[in-house]
């Protein structure tokens, strides 16, 4: 039996999981039947409990994008034209010192002319305290769990990969499998930053530009690329559902501090 003094549901003191397996469903029962569907975060892209990816280049704005992103699903303002519902919001920074990480926030929030209130976004500084996902994951949920955060901003993903080698699929199976477990466990969407891979991207499906193993590309519910456009500071972006139909590209600019959507450029 696997003992719970950690405070984890179905995780032992090394971290093994003994999850008890939900019951067996009979389909027919469920024929006529209302689904409820988890609450949607930000409308045609993610739900509460899904796990998503923001691939893009090296230095291509991916942390203010997830700024961005969390201030707006905080005040339910839209995010790159996307309308997002509000929700609390936690950002877990393992890369930037929190001086500079606090700065960015209040430049993002002052931007977009959001007022923040107590309670709807915290960040977490861990610059210094990055390790194995699977050991931050033990410690972090008994701290998580009665937050009742909406969406957890997890910066940056090669950070928390431990022992990990990111080429190799056992591996970053491995990693998003704790990823899903602080997702289930707090009902709070996942997101997560990527990069791609080097040289030219233009050649390749968008969901085969992330660096590393392909499932980074087929793991998550949600994969939201960004490559560069042909006009300077100009990206395409390009996503890939499970969950909700299909979304055309469309293009984004960079005006500092923020990714604001461009309706004039040609995704093509």
């Amino acid at each position: 039996m696997t003992q719970q003094t950690n405070g984890i549901p179905g995780v032992d003191q090394q971290g093994k999981r003994d999850r008890p397996l939900p019951e067996i469903v009979d389909v027919a029962s469920m024929m006529g039947v209302e689904i409820e569907e988890p609450p949607v975060l930000i409308e045609g892209l993610l739900h509460a409990g899904s796990k998503m990816v923001i691939g893009g280049n090296s230095k291509s704005f991916k942390t203010f994008s997830m700024i961005n992103l969390g201030l707006c699903v905080a005040a339910g303002e839209e995010w790159l034209n996307l309308k997002t519902y509000p929700g609390r919001v936690l950002y877990l920074n393992l890369e930037i010192q929190s001086a500079f990480m606090l700065k960015r926030c209040k430049t993002v929030a002052e931007k977009l002319k959001i007022k923040l209130e107590p309670g709807e976004v915290d960040a977490w500084n861990l610059r210094g305290h990055a390790a194995d996902l699977t050991l931050l994951v033990k410690k972090m949920l008994p701290m998580l769990k009665e937050k009742g955060y909406k969406l957890i901003i997890l910066d940056p993903i090669y950070k928390v990969l431990g022992n990990r080698d990111e080429n190799k699929a056992g591996d970053i199976t491995s990693l998003m499998n704790d990823i899903e477990l602080l997702a289930e466990e707090t009902g709070a969407a996942v997101v997560f930053g990527a990069h791609f891979s080097k040289g030219n991207q233009a050649a390749k499906e968008s969901i085969d530009r992330i660096g590393g193993s392909g499932v980074y590309a087929r793991d998550p519910d949600t994969i939201m690329i960004m490559t560069r456009h042909e006009e300077e500071n100009a990206f395409v972006v390009e996503t890939t559902l499970r969950n909700f139909p299909p979304m055309p590209p469309f293009c984004i600019r960079w005006e500092y501090p923020l990714m604001v959507r461009d309706v004039e450029l040609n995704p093509e």
